[in-house]
């Protein structure tokens, strides 16, 4: 059984009634950045994306953890602690009770920039949004179409890749270049040895002979949904190494395994290249190793939102 299910038909009609900006509760559509502030003028924004999982927040304090080590990176002081945002992500889902009984669901998004040039004040703000379950189901059952394109990830020299950060250009351009091969498709980042890292809202993770191979810590954004699975996968008893993956190898693998917030776990349907014509990818399925770590995934989640 999984928790994707989708809301009611009417819940278009229904947002968030309230969200936090700089430690006061205001209507959502008071949650606003100035045009002088660096996250509106320099693109300086640190973001955390959370979601819940039968009304529960998922996996907390990890997301928690990499929000941390992101604000410490780029020196954003002045916000509240972890724990404190904890508390008042709990509040928040309580203030906007409405909609997160007809969302069953929600996501949870939490972003801070250095505030306005010439000042030493932070903008922060927390903020619910809908998930589109029915895209999320969709996934984990069709699967999805990646393509692997020419759009090169920023080096740790420019930014940590341990961050997450909202300076998202590569990502869009990636995202494009896909749904120019195919409506819907994701586009994969390569690093400057053309191996691939990872999508703007997935990583990725092959596997060929029934072992799991995914890109070394040290080339992508430290993913909590994918440290649930590889935690699956070793209670499975599942092979998993990490190591630099070729262009070549992911249009190679027997699957392709795809872990974000959003949809937890899915699958890659086709594999394409951006240099190529959209009939030239290759179909896959959902395959054992995908279809034993759902599974898994969605008992882990019934039973962590018990």
């Amino acid at each position: 059984m999984s928790l994707n299910q989708n809301p009611p038909t009417d819940v278009s009609l229904v947002n968030p009634t309230v969200g936090l900006l700089n430690d006061q509760w205001v209507p959502t559509d008071q949650l606003v950045v100035g045009v002088n502030d660096l996250g509106f003028r320099q693109g300086v924004t640190a973001v955390e994306r959370l979601r819940t999982y039968g009304g529960r927040v998922f996996e907390s304090p990890q997301h928690l953890l990499r929000w941390q080590r992101t604000v410490d990176e780029l020196g954003i002081s002045g916000l509240p602690s972890a724990e404190r945002i904890a508390v008042l992500v709990d509040e928040l889902l309580q203030r906007n009770e409405q909609f997160v009984q007809l969302q069953r669901d929600v996501g949870i998004t939490i972003v801070a920039t250095p505030g306005s040039a010439g000042t030493s004040q932070s903008t922060w703000m927390v903020h619910l949004k809908t998930i589109d379950h029915a895209a999320v189901e969709r996934r984990c059952r069709d699967g999805q179409s990646v393509v692997i394109t020419n759009v090169v990830q920023p080096p740790a020299e420019s930014w940590s890749r341990q961050i997450k950060v909202r300076s998202r250009i590569h990502y869009y351009r990636a995202d494009q270049i896909a749904q120019r091969q195919s409506a819907g498709a994701m586009g994969l980042l390569v690093d400057t040895d053309g191996s691939v890292t990872e999508s703007s809202v997935a990583n990725i993770a092959i596997v060929q002979s029934g072992r799991i191979v995914s890109p070394p810590p040290d080339q992508i954004l430290h993913g909590v949904t994918q440290s649930v699975i590889e935690r699956l996968a070793a209670t499975a008893g599942l092979s998993w190494r990490k190591e630099v993956i070729s262009a070549n190898q992911v249009r190679d693998a027997d699957e392709v395994l795809l872990m974000g917030t959003d949809g937890g776990i899915w699958f890659a349907n086709s594999v394409h290249s951006w240099d190529q014509a959209a009939t030239a990818g290759r179909g896959l399925r959902a395959a054992p190793v995908y279809q034993r770590l759902r599974g898994d995934f969605d008992r882990h989640v019934i039973s962590t939102a018990m």
